[in-house]
């Protein structure tokens, strides 16, 4: 399922917009022994990777970008020297590896109308993609934001994978705000 986020796009100025494509793991249980903890959640996560976890009462449990130490497909360690009981919550976040990944980002006046407004993508350089970190860095061009007219606009970015395979990562409105100066 995509994310929904809603955009402002200034006619004439260059626009820049980043989203990171994460595979999320729920969490339902955490023990520790003071060196190790141990996240019990369905995951694909594999040792090495980053992860980042947020929601998890106590909130010492809460880590950004710790480095996976041992994974299966129903849980996963940490070394840390956090310690106490598990009471609620959690979701950890792994970026997704993107390597031989495509994106296309399309603008259009409403989902159905043949012609989009704006085009960007990895073929034309209006998309960036960083593998590793699972980022997708968009770049549309003071040239081509003046030629879209002011109003609300939708939009989705889709990434495809060397099989074929494609995933929407994100979609919502755009609302482009009149150029004033000229």
């Amino acid at each position: 399922m995509a994310v929904v986020y809603n955009v402002e796009i200034d006619q004439g100025a260059d626009w820049y917009i980043n989203f990171v494509y994460n595979q999320p793991a729920e969490i339902t249980n955490i023990s520790a022994n003071g060196t190790t903890v141990t996240f019990t959640a369905v995951n694909g996560f594999t040792a090495g990777q980053t992860v980042s976890i947020s929601g998890v009462l106590p909130s010492h449990y809460n880590f950004q970008n710790v480095s996976v130490a041992t994974a299966t497909a129903s849980n996963f360690t940490v070394t840390n020297a956090a310690t106490g009981v598990y009471i609620s919550g959690g979701i950890a976040y792994a970026p997704v590896n993107l390597t031989s990944y495509t994106a296309e980002l399309q603008i259009r006046s409403l989902p159905s109308d043949p012609t989009a407004v704006l085009t960007l993508s990895t073929a034309n350089n209006g998309i960036a993609i960083t593998a590793l970190t699972g980022t997708i860095a968009c770049h549309a061009t003071a040239a081509q934001t003046t030629l879209i007219d002011e109003g609300t606009y939708y939009y989705d970015i889709e990434i495809t994978s060397l099989s074929g395979i494609v995933t929407r990562v994100a979609q919502g409105q755009v609302i482009v705000s009149a150029e004033v100066t000229r």
